[in-house]
């Protein structure tokens, strides 16, 4: 940012009716997507609109009209029976693949009305699908089940590898040769699905705790960077089971080596997960935290800098942040303020009001 005193500006809040739990903008820009807990893919489109300014003068009043654009909501998309847990979008078509925390993945437009679905498979996992990446020609999906699964972009299963422990992150090699992911206990592996073999692994202490008889697990993204020399591991170091409880962390990694070059740690111990993140091209992450009970931060962060140069403590439990193609606005899925995590808490007519996330849109300052 060229001024880093300045604060990003909210533009628009749009509101949702249930919380969200992933978003992402369309490669071209003009599409909005989130996956929600009421099992449905929620759709904003890009709009410009024309408002009009009204500005006393002294000889009355001066009307100017000023384009503005703004997010309009299109009817969600349904077919998937439990929660909408990961997405990703094909890089060049308009089509976007989602998982749910029953096992269905998904493959369908995102444009118009009443975009179709091209296919779906309902136990392409075996219980819930914890991450989706998607590349120029593959599918991979992992979940409960210890599966890293490979599919084509027509729905077809081509590899699959099935490891000790529950896996929740994943990503592609940028030459797309080869999928890396990390599990419950921290082990990341790189996986050569044309031969169906582990080339290597390596463990990530920082981000596991065993902690009153419980595996309580820390990884949450795995992303590159610099061309595929860094792998960064993003989300907390856990402290506690029960409730749990961490630091937000970040590591980056040497991808040949599994080494860290850098870890960065920010917070206390209920500030929890750094649940995403994003690169901006100007050399920063922009990442989102969710902690315990009613915690969140916007953090920008520079890789090799101990603190970061932007936090905003005023959204609370951000799900996700995502970017958009044009490198100025991003949104925040956060959740409601008044949220209801025990289930006590009734409105006036004695009914229980479940949780919503409000999406935030912010813009970077010039």
């Amino acid at each position: 940012m060229a001024e880093e005193t300045k604060q990003p500006q909210q533009l628009q809040l749009l509101e949702t009716e249930r919380q969200l739990l992933c978003a992402r903008f369309s490669p071209d820009g003009t599409h909005l997507l989130a996956g929600g807990m009421d099992a449905k893919l929620h759709r904003w489109r890009e709009a410009e609109m024309v408002v009009e300014k009204k500005e006393k003068t002294k000889d009355g009043e001066k009307i100017t009209q000023e384009k503005k654009i703004e997010w309009q909501q299109l009817p969600p998309m349904t077919g998937h029976h439990a929660w909408v847990s990961t997405l990703g979008i094909h890089p060049k078509a308009k089509k976007v693949f989602t998982g749910d925390s029953w096992g269905q993945l998904r493959c369908a437009d995102f444009e118009g009305e009443k975009p179709k679905t091209h296919w779906q498979i309902d136990n392409a996992h075996d219980g819930w699908m914890r991450q989706l990446a998607a590349n120029d020609t593959h599918l991979a999906t992992v979940g409960r089940d210890r599966f890293v699964r490979l599919w084509s972009h027509e729905g077809k299963r081509i590899a699959e590898w099935r490891g000790p422990d529950e896996i929740f992150a994943v990503t592609f090699q940028p030459d797309g040769k080869r999928v890396v992911f990390g599990d419950l206990k921290g082990v990341v592996r790189v996986w050569n699905f044309s031969e169906n073999k582990i080339d290597r692994e390596f463990v990530l202490k920082d981000f596991y705790k065993l902690s009153r008889l419980q595996d309580v697990g820390g990884l949450t993204r795995l992303m590159f960077l610099d061309g595929g020399k860094t792998l960064l591991a993003v989300g907390c170091a856990p402290t506690d089971g029960g409730t749990m409880q961490g630091i937000p962390t970040l590591d980056w990694l040497d991808y040949t080596t599994g080494k860290s070059r850098h870890r960065f740690q920010h917070g206390v111990e209920n500030d929890g997960f750094i649940t995403d993140a994003a690169w901006h091209p100007d050399g920063f992450l922009l990442c989102a935290t969710s902690g315990v009970t009613a915690n969140g931060k916007t953090l920008m962060v520079r890789p090799g800098e101990d603190k970061p140069f932007y936090e905003h403590t005023k959204i609370v439990n951000i799900h996700a942040v995502a970017l958009h193609p044009d490198h100025r606005r991003f949104i925040l899925t956060s959740t409601n303020r008044t949220s209801n995590g025990n289930g006590r808490r009734l409105d006036k007519e004695g009914n229980y009001v479940g949780n919503h996330s409000p999406v935030h849109v912010f813009e970077l300052p010039a």
